[in-house]
């Protein structure tokens, strides 16, 4: 078979590429991610992530000593000592072509390390980071989630359009709106499933819940960990609905990195449970 030739058009010109175009992650967005947050040489709530990681690699059918991998991760943690690690699982290049792939096979793993001081500032209860108290306010965004096969519900896709787009209508409200922070992003179903970039807790009377991502959206590792530690009493899993909007009286947002940031505005309502006050220390 004749070798094929890479070109890259760019201002009316082409110009010799290299063979990108044939890594599944670039052209089918074969693969999945997680990031890390680091704090004293530690990689913050590191079974989670293992958890998480073996969970994708047994729905995408890839082969990786994951427990080794780890090692690995928290030898760089030791050497960055804080900052953000994020790792990218794919699936190997085929020798046949299309979308098919041939049966388990070791995992391509590609890792990113940004050193960064991302927690001066930030409390830690119960090793979860949270993010001090002032004026955020969360919107609803209008873009909307698609529903995921059972098997991909939950996992953290690259092919991420969904968020990319969601993300881009909040950058466009944060311009008109500097005080806006994050947007709430529901699903084709009319449920309410996350912010942008990580989960959501919100409370109703004296509850607090989270929407469900069996259909869409993320299970991630602070999600987890938040329902774990407790902070937030005993969490439940619940729809989350237009009806609800105006009843909810206090939210937070979730993700791997941050931690917990609570929000003190929903759609321009002043939230009145704020974040001193929600945290179960019991």
């Amino acid at each position: 078979m004749t070798m094929a030739k890479f070109y890259q058009y760019f201002n009316r010109t082409l110009v010799t590429s290299d063979d990108r175009m044939d890594d599944r992650a670039f052209a089918f967005g074969d693969g999945f991610f997680s990031t890390i947050g680091v704090r004293q040489g530690q990689i913050l709530f590191a079974q989670l992530h293992n958890n998480r990681i073996t969970h994708g690699l047994t729905v995408f059918k890839l082969n990786l000593d994951v427990d080794e991998m780890m090692i690995c991760l928290s030898e760089l943690a030791h050497q960055m000592t804080e900052g953000i690690i994020k790792i990218i699982i794919t699936r190997p290049r085929q020798s046949m072509r299309g979308y098919g792939f041939l049966s388990v096979q070791p995992a391509q793993v590609f890792i990113k390390v940004m050193s960064s001081a991302i927690y001066q500032g930030v409390s830690f209860i119960k090793g979860i980071p949270i993010q001090p108290t002032m004026p955020r306010q969360m919107v609803c965004l209008t873009h909307k989630l698609s529903h995921r096969p059972p098997q991909l519900a939950g996992i953290k896709l690259i092919g991420a359009t969904e968020q990319v787009f969601a993300h881009a209508e909040l950058l466009y409200r944060q311009s008109v709106d500097d005080g806006i922070l994050d947007g709430l992003v529901g699903n084709v179903h009319g449920e309410w499933i996350c912010a942008t970039m990580g989960n959501v807790f919100y409370r109703l009377g004296q509850n607090w819940y989270t929407p469900l991502v069996d259909k869409s959206g993320v299970l991630g590792v602070m999600r987890c960990a938040v329902i774990q530690s407790g902070l937030l009493g005993d969490v439940k899993e619940r729809v989350l609905s237009d009806a609800d909007l105006d009843l909810i009286d206090g939210l937070i947002t979730t993700n791997a990195v941050r931690g917990m940031t609570a929000m003190s505005m929903l759609n321009g309502r002043q939230l009145t449970h704020l974040f001193g006050e929600f945290i179960h220390l019991s």
